[in-house]
């Protein structure tokens, strides 16, 4: 199976994100301190997922295009949007690289929980980092695969994999080729905030709420990021100059 099709494949299984909702639940916060009440006119948030994310921060946009390959992600994005009554929003069911958005579009583009799952990595950098206005921000997320926790997770992973689990296997980005392409490209840190996504194999020992306080207590938040040398997933917040 093509990577591509394995990707879609993979997620059109929405029990993903209800599985994992504690983390979601945590990158729309860090998301909301990100953005820090500050309001943006035009914002695009590929791949979307369930829409949760920016769906929640949405008061702080003026005009919202979620855009995700996954039809039953982008149908969990509507049912939410419709809840909330959220109608500053519309919705794009298909391929990243065929949308027709013109260079320097919006002035916030979130993307989270990508990079680990792309064919060309460098291509979808290159590519929002293009959709951005001058002085506008990306939002982004990458587990740096060079940290030591991320090679506890390789090493779990290929475990579970020779008893015939979990075959899909996630790109390595360190985070080094995240950075130094956004500052190739014009582009400033302005924050970043990093944490553990994963509970390797005990996971299933704690409830969602009870991971997300875990969590919280550990890391803290954007500005308080507590035990960051320990964290081996990072949020962040980049500038256009």
């Amino acid at each position: 199976m093509e990577r591509k099709a394995e990707v879609k494949t993979f997620f059109e299984k929405t029990d993903i994100y209800f599985y994992f909702d504690y983390n979601i639940k945590i990158r729309t916060e860090i998301v909301a301190d990100l953005i820090n009440n500050t309001t943006y006119d035009c914002v695009l948030d590929m791949p979307c997922g369930n829409g949760f994310i920016s769906l929640k921060n949405s008061k702080n946009f003026k005009e919202l295009t979620l855009v995700d390959f996954s039809k039953n992600m982008i149908a969990l994005s509507k049912e939410m949007a419709e809840e909330e009554k959220i109608e500053n929003v519309s919705f794009i069911c298909g391929d990243i690289f065929e949308t027709d958005f013109e260079d320097e579009s919006f002035d916030l583009i979130i993307s989270l929980g990508i990079l680990a799952h792309l064919d060309d990595i460098d291509k979808f950098l290159n590519y929002i980092q293009s959709k951005v206005k001058s002085g506008g921000n990306v939002i982004i997320q990458n587990t740096n695969s060079t940290h030591f926790y991320s090679h506890l997770i390789r090493l779990y992973l290929g475990v579970r994999q020779l008893f015939g689990k979990d075959k899909y296997r996630l790109n390595k980005v360190p985070a080094s080729r995240v950075e130094d392409s956004f500052q190739k490209a014009g582009f400033k840190l302005e924050k970043v905030f990093r944490y553990n996504q994963s509970f390797i194999g005990f996971s299933r020992l704690f409830s969602n709420d009870r991971k997300y306080q875990l969590t919280r207590k550990w890391f803290g938040d954007v500005n308080n990021n507590k035990n960051a040398s320990l964290g081996s997933d990072y949020i962040y917040l980049f500038k256009k100059d």
